[in-house]
């Protein structure tokens, strides 16, 4: 039996959340294609040449494109559970569970945070130099927006040793020099009850 598309849809939407799911991974889920393949076509777009005036013409531009597509891969490799923590320790009541998990060593505590938001943005940049001497930087965003419904977060020793998620929305957006050249409009995760991490993620005391 051909299984059709909407099935297939459904098998994206439910994909594995993974310890070491990444970025680039959210923005392959979302499309089913290959996010970096797609940014590196957005890189050489029309969209760019304002960008591309303000090189100095000694510099080769391709060289250019390269130095960003390296950096944009190395953010595009950070880890989406990482990413979510950094905003999950603006929430007090789960600091204040962080450190009692930290006053009480041998015991797990499961931490329930409401229904929310979290607006990520990464701020990765590339340095043009001419002779060894910065002449130009290229700044870009990478930005997420993730909405969580259903979350507990088990502690241990002031780390987030497992996570237990209903589902999520999630949406994407990369820019270079202010300049849209990768986005992914919003799309709902379904993502498996619990993940017993392999390697807890520390959450630090302000």
């Amino acid at each position: 039996m051909t299984e059709t598309a909407e099935e297939n849809r459904t098998k994206e939407a439910t994909a594995v959340l993974t310890e070491n799911m990444s970025i680039g991974d959210l923005f392959s889920l979302v499309s089913g294609g290959e996010a970096e393949t797609d940014l590196k076509a957005g890189l050489g777009a029309e969209e760019l040449t304002d960008l591309r005036k303000k090189v100095p013409k000694m510099i080769s531009w391709s060289s250019v494109q390269e130095g960003v597509a390296d950096s944009l891969a190395e953010a595009m490799h950070v880890s989406v559970l990482a990413t979510l923590a950094n905003g999950w320790k603006h929430y007090s009541k789960f600091m204040q569970d962080v450190r009692q998990s930290r006053s009480n060593p041998e015991m797990e505590i499961v931490s329930a945070i409401a229904d929310h938001s979290i607006h990520s943005t990464l701020h990765p940049y590339v340095d043009v130099r001419l002779a060894g001497v910065k002449v130009h930087e290229i700044a870009f965003d990478v930005g997420l927006v993730t909405t969580i419904r259903g979350l507990l977060l088990s502690l241990k020793k002031g780390e987030i040793v497992s996570v237990e998620l209903g589902e999520c929305e999630w949406s994407g957006k990369i820019a270079v020099a202010e300049v849209d050249v990768l986005e992914r409009k919003l799309k709902k995760l379904k993502l498996p009850g619990h993940l017993r991490l392999q390697h807890g993620i520390a959450i630090p005391l302000s």
